[in-house]
């Protein structure tokens, strides 16, 4: 039975609310939302620094060797906690993925290119732990997927060649690219974070948008249409430069709206699920669907 509209507004709006009101209230959503899941592989080393650690997530024996999901979390590109993610891993683990979430180096102690560097060298890691784990993950079935500036990092690292070209991969290792709420064409760079974040880098080289786009892979770009942090001009101008982009935008839905529509506690939304879920049946199936 679909839920009326007031109760999804109230529901996304309250739990907007408490996801954005800081760290404590995010463990407390992640718990809420993930209980006592647990990485399977937790802090794993991508590099010397103490944020190049990631953690992956396996579903059920039956279900492997499992597809990948690397996952890129937002927060501006200056926060955030791979453990308080834990909610989008039990979201594709229970459709039968395994799931890395990477933890990355922060402005304003790094700058652009570093987080996406970061973002490229944990999804060559995640790909060759896969390799030495293949009764447990399939490795050649990889999909990228992120929310806001964590949408911009999985994006860019394939948009940009230079950033899988220095970690010996391609595009063609990618099976797909998950962008929620993904800014892809910001510059001129006239908000504080984008400023602190890119400095003076030009647009050729920052922005996904222009970039030469005819060789990426399958990407599902849903925005929701009442975002006013990342616009939905973000997506929709990405949409129609690459050849195999679907995108969704969702009604009634803001910046948060799409990333708690992940949760499996009261905020999952079908709207948001069902094309995700189509989109990896499409380019990275799993045994049992």
């Amino acid at each position: 039975m679909a839920r009326p509209k007031l109760f999804i507004l109230a529901t996304n709006a309250l739990l907007a609310t408490l996801f954005l009101a800081g760290c404590d209230k995010l463990s407390a959503f992640n718990s809420l939302q993930a209980g006592d899941l647990a990485p399977d592989q937790p802090d794993i080393s991508y590099g010397p620094d103490a944020r190049q650690k990631m953690d992956i997530y396996l579903p059920p024996p039956h279900l492997r060797p499992a597809p990948l999901i690397v996952w890129f979390y937002g927060g501006s590109w200056d926060s955030g906690d791979k453990r308080k993610y834990a909610f989008v891993a039990k979201r594709f683990v229970d459709m039968g993925y395994a799931v890395a979430i990477p933890d990355y180096r922060l402005v304003p102690d790094r700058q652009y290119p570093v987080f996406v560097a970061d973002g490229a060298q944990a999804v060559a890691v995640a790909q060759k732990y896969a390799a030495r784990h293949a009764d447990d993950i399939d490795g050649r079935k990889l999909v990228l997927a992120g929310h806001s500036a964590g949408a911009y990092n999985a994006m860019q690292l394939v948009a940009n060649p230079k950033f899988l070209r220095n970690v010996g991969m391609a595009r063609s290792d990618i099976a797909g690219i998950i962008g929620l709420s993904g800014p892809y064409d910001f510059y001129p760079y006239d908000v504080r974070a984008t400023q602190i974040a890119f400095g003076d880098t030009p647009a050729a080289d920052s922005q996904p948008v222009h970039q030469n786009l005819q060789g990426m892979p399958p990407l599902l770009l849903i925005t929701g249409e009442d975002d006013r942090t990342v616009l939905p001009r973000n997506s929709i101008r990405l949409a129609e430069m690459v050849p195999q982009a679907t995108l969704v935008k969702i009604p009634d839905t803001g910046h948060i709206g799409t990333v708690v529509g992940l949760g499996t506690f009261l905020t999952g939304n079908e709207r948001i699920l069902k094309p995700i879920k189509t989109f990896l049946h499409d380019v990275a199936p799993v045994k049992v669907y």
